[in-house]
């Protein structure tokens, strides 16, 4: 299903929106259409720069969901492509996204992992991230026991499709992990105890 931005006429086959950030889109449009949206992106407020950025279905009068709009807007990057439609003609690409979403911080050893597969095996992609983001080494069959326990501490978050108001979730799934500070100390435990095999 494709959702309309609240301005310049894009469409959008995917998003994300997290506490009310624009993590991710991915959007459509003519030329014309893409660039100035991207100079309004980039404008502050008093020159007309947007300060939200609304998602709606088709048939909806309503610019601004209460679900599917995002009023952060700030440290997006693009990517943009061309492709040719029959019925259209020549129409732009961009995916949209938080530098974050693609750049682990590896000072606060927090990363996520975004997959425009929804059916795609999220855990995988989770231990992937948790292994790159460990000064421990980690051996492949601790996968579940360790994302298990990093998700009871709350520092493994999973955002699959829907809309709410934590998260906006539409074509996509998405999972924001933290290493949290103790995390050698508590493998070194796991290990003492036996929960955890060599």
């Amino acid at each position: 299903m494709l959702y309309q931005t609240s301005s310049h006429d894009l469409f959008c086959d995917a998003f994300f929106i997290c506490n009310n950030r624009l993590m991710f889109a991915s959007l459509h449009g003519r030329d014309a259409g893409v660039l100035s949206f991207m100079a309004a992106l980039t404008a502050p407020p008093e020159q007309g720069g947007l300060t939200k950025l609304g998602f709606r279905q088709h048939g909806s009068d309503r610019l601004y969901p209460e679900l599917s709009t995002a009023a952060v807007l700030y440290g997006l990057s693009k990517r943009m492509t061309k492709y040719m439609t029959h019925n259209f003609g020549m129409l732009t690409h961009v995916f949209l996204y938080s530098n974050e979403i693609v750049e682990p911080n590896r000072d606060t050893k927090t990363a996520w992992v975004l997959q425009t597969d929804c059916a795609a095996d999220l855990d995988k992609a989770v231990w992937n991230c948790i292994d790159q983001l460990s000064d421990v080494p980690l051996l492949p069959h601790w996968q579940h026991r360790i994302a298990a326990l990093l998700e009871e501490q709350g520092c493994i978050r999973r955002f699959f499709p829907s809309l709410s108001a934590d998260a906006s979730v539409v074509g996509v799934q998405a999972a924001q992990v933290v290493i949290p500070e103790d995390f050698g100390e508590l493998i070194t435990g796991l290990l003492r105890n036996g929960s955890l095999r060599a």
